[in-house]
């Protein structure tokens, strides 16, 4: 402990203890003398009136210097040692009163070194005391800074929680965005495979009729071949008559078949391109669900085609039509020839 902060500690000791007099003595001559005692017994300070009064500060300056000269006089009668005895010669009794003076003295002394040890301790303690304070007051200072960086921790955390909720929010429409656009993806998906359900309805009817005509074209081709085999047959009887008949029958007839055969060859091969075609048109009705206009062309193209191939059916008919005609026109030839050679 350096002599500067013994110096306050006991400064600040002595105001407080002033203070306490303040409190018990209300008479100023009666504080100044216990100030006064305190001074010179307590803390070993010599009193002066002008330092009572700089730490009183009561009364005028003749009151503390008239306290201090009783207070000097009152210390000189108990000091004085009278020993009064009448049997004992006065030198005796001079050395009996120093004698006692210097035990007096001694005890003093002894006092006064006890009263400075016991000062020093306080005055340690005090220091302890002061140390104790300041590392408490730095632990509070930490503890402050430490709820401060807490405080401002926890405000971050609030921050990040604030923004957290509002990523959430955000993140929250655009999930219910997200949702409704699929929702309508589901719903464009579903008109989708309605219209080509419907789509593959209508191709099915369309293939079905066309299946129907094609049936129809054929059962006529087969009439028709049917037909002009009995007339024929028809024909050959007829040439039997005459061999040069019926050997220019059998050259007509054979031509006929030729040309017979060739049409049927050319009926099966409408047929079977037909039905190649409504294959095709199946497998182009299939790829319609991922490319729907691709489906209403190929429908058209397939259209085109079931129309075409009626008209090579309609045209086979009428070749056969044909070929019927010019068997007939080949039964009346012989016929005509034959009238003039009878005439003959």
């Amino acid at each position: 402990m350096t002599p500067d902060s013994s110096s306050t500690l006991d400064e600040q000791a002595l105001l407080a203890d002033i203070a306490a007099l303040r409190g018990r003595c209300a008479d100023t001559r009666e504080l100044y003398r216990e100030v006064c005692a305190l001074l010179f017994f307590r803390y070993g300070v010599t009193p002066t009136a002008n330092k009572l009064y700089s730490l009183v500060r009561k009364g005028s300056m003749s009151t503390p210097a008239d306290v201090l000269n009783r207070f000097w006089q009152d210390l000189r009668e108990r000091t004085r040692v009278k020993i009064d005895h009448p049997d004992l010669p006065d030198v005796v009794k001079q050395v009996a009163a120093e004698a006692v003076l210097t035990i007096w003295h001694s005890a003093s002394e002894a006092s006064a070194t006890e009263l400075a040890a016991l000062r020093a301790e306080a005055r340690h303690q005090a220091h302890e005391a002061e140390i104790a304070r300041d590392q408490a007051v730095a632990e509070a200072e930490a503890a402050r800074q430490a709820v401060a960086s807490t405080q401002v921790q926890l405000e971050a955390v609030r921050a990040q929680l604030a923004e957290s909720g509002d990523a959430l929010a955000a993140e929250r429409q655009a999930h219910a965005a997200t949702e409704a656009r699929l929702q309508e993806v589901r719903r464009q998906l579903d008109e989708a495979s309605n219209q080509l359900a419907s789509v593959k309805t209508e191709l099915g009817v369309e293939i079905e009729r066309a299946r129907e005509r094609a049936d129809a074209a054929d059962t006529r081709a087969q009439a028709h071949e049917k037909r002009a085999l009995r007339e024929i047959d028809q024909e050959r009887t007829a040439r039997q008559k005459s061999e040069q008949q019926l050997d220019s029958l059998r050259g007509q007839l054979a031509t006929a078949k030729s040309e017979l055969k060739d049409a049927a060859v050319q009926h099966a091969g409408v047929i079977s391109a037909l039905r190649t075609e409504l294959d095709l048109a199946l497998q182009r009705a299939e790829a319609i669900a991922s490319q729907q206009q691709a489906m209403a062309n190929e429908l058209a193209e397939s259209r085109a085609s079931l129309q075409d191939a009626l008209r090579r059916a309609e045209r086979a008919e009428a070749e056969v039509e044909v070929t019927r005609r010019l068997v007939d026109g080949l039964k009346k030839t012989p016929t005509a020839r034959a009238a003039p050679r009878a005439k003959r």
